[in-house]
């Protein structure tokens, strides 16, 4: 099986987002919709109706949506109903939001909410109080760093009437799922620490036809940002929450989940024989389920065991794909790559690879070679991976078969005729993948 893309996440990156620059509403900013037919037409012209055809559009910074015109068919009817997010010159820095519905002939508003934020963070749709019709979830960037408000609209079966609910929260970053198995999803939301309060985990539930706090846990406070949120299974009857944080120049990884015996949200204590949190590492590499098994996989990075002197090179980092042991408040080991995160792609160590052999990343980073082991000491070449540049001489590639080319380079292999530990095209294949970079 070819594992997926895993993801790095590039923290330092740039964010095309300018969060906390001032906005100058000019004749050149503020923007009347582009010319469009049919029902994305229909949209931005009640919406060009509603504003008096001079706004901004505003754009979600995180999360699966990112236009700032958003259509779902959120009430199962086989129609679409719209969200937009725009500011007026006249209300800044509010933000607007409308949601319309399509009539059969017309589109017309359901809801119009002025936000006191000029920054939309999220949308997202889930279903937490058992109708069918997921509620809308809409996050508002406020003036306070790494602090966001939580609003939540729900929506009438017939699309056409959408009240903003009686509740709302602070947070950093949330997630929705069915983390107490009750059949319906639950509200979990992450704040980071501060001087003013501690790092905390709140999981919100809904009953008696209202939200209220089910459970909440502390978190780690060194944390200065969440890079990345993820659920999915811990083991075979329990869904979690998997976060990677950022920590000064370390990465680590949490877990939280619901005990359904003792009626509480736990934050998972690793425990190992060496440190008390294996996850910490200088590498920014997102938890995933990596082989689509509906488990999330957390990465331990080590290095392979070897004493191999590395006047060629360095020895590469080694990503263990870890999942829990709920019983044993332990990490168990699972699939093992070997990693270049500077021309981003890792590959997958077979099982007779594991153990017995050892790779040497070059100078330059464009090779990758693995050796056999004899001992802790560097035996014979196995194979090479190598990264050529996009038009490179055919002199020099002539040797090497291709894998993939990605941008501006092109990645290539050479299995040894004579190599001590046995690997055909076809296997070396299928334990290749690029990383997926996100910024």
């Amino acid at each position: 099986m070819k594992l997926r893309a895993v993801l790095l996440s590039c923290a330092c990156a740039c964010s095309i987002f300018l969060c906390g620059c001032s906005e100058n509403f000019s004749g050149e900013n503020l923007l009347h919709p582009p010319k469009t037919t049919g029902k994305e037409a229909q949209i931005e012209e009640l919406i060009d109706r509603t504003t008096g055809g001079s706004y901004m559009l505003k754009y979600p910074q995180s999360g699966q949506y990112r236009s700032a015109i958003v259509t779902e068919d959120i009430n199962n009817d086989k129609k679409d109903e719209a969200i937009a997010f725009y500011r007026t010159e006249g209300d800044e820095p509010s933000t607007h939001m409308l949601v319309m519905y399509d009539n059969g002939r017309q589109w017309k508003i359901s809801c119009d909410y002025s936000s006191p934020y000029s920054d939309v963070d999220c949308i997202k749709l889930s279903d937490y109080d058992y109708d069918g019709i997921p509620e809308i979830f809409v996050g508002f960037v406020t003036q306070t760093g790494g602090v966001n408000e939580l609003n939540i609209f729900d929506v009438s079966k017939n699309g056409r009437k959408v009240f903003r609910v009686d509740f709302s929260t602070t947070y950093s970053a949330f997630t929705t799922g069915d983390y107490d198995q009750d059949a319906g999803s639950e509200i979990l939301t992450l704040s980071l620490g501060s001087t003013e309060a501690q790092a905390k985990a709140t999981l919100i539930d809904y009953d008696k036809k209202k939200l209220y706090t089910l459970s909440s846990c502390s978190m780690d406070g060194s944390v200065t940002k969440f890079e990345n949120v993820i659920s999915g299974l811990l083991d075979e009857s329990t869904m979690g929450v998997v976060i990677d944080g950022l920590s000064d120049n370390t990465y680590n990884t949490q877990v939280l989940y619901y005990n359904s015996d003792r009626k509480r949200l736990v934050n998972f204590p690793y425990t190992t024989s060496k440190k008390s949190n294996p996850t910490i590492r200088t590498y920014l590499i997102n938890s995933d389920d990596i082989d689509d098994d509906g488990f999330v996989e957390i990465p331990v990075i080590s290095d392979m065991n070897s004493d191999t002197s590395t006047e060629e090179g360095t020895v590469a980092p080694v990503i263990n794909w870890s999942t829990l042991n709920l019983k044993s408040n332990r990490l168990k080991e699972g699939i093992r790559c070997v990693t270049n995160f500077e021309y981003g792609y890792y590959f997958n160590l077979p099982s007779n690879f594991i153990g017995t052999t050892v790779a040497i990343l070059s100078k330059d980073n464009k090779e990758l070679k693995i050796y056999a082991l004899n001992g802790k000491q560097k035996g014979s070449l196995v194979m090479t991976l190598r990264v050529f540049d996009v038009g490179a001489s055919s002199d020099k590639t002539l040797s090497y078969s291709t894998l993939e080319s990605y941008n501006q380079y092109t990645y290539t292999y050479k299995i040894e005729e004579n190599s001590p530990i046995y690997i055909d095209s076809n296997t070396l294949k299928e334990n290749f993948a690029l990383i997926n970079f996100s910024a």
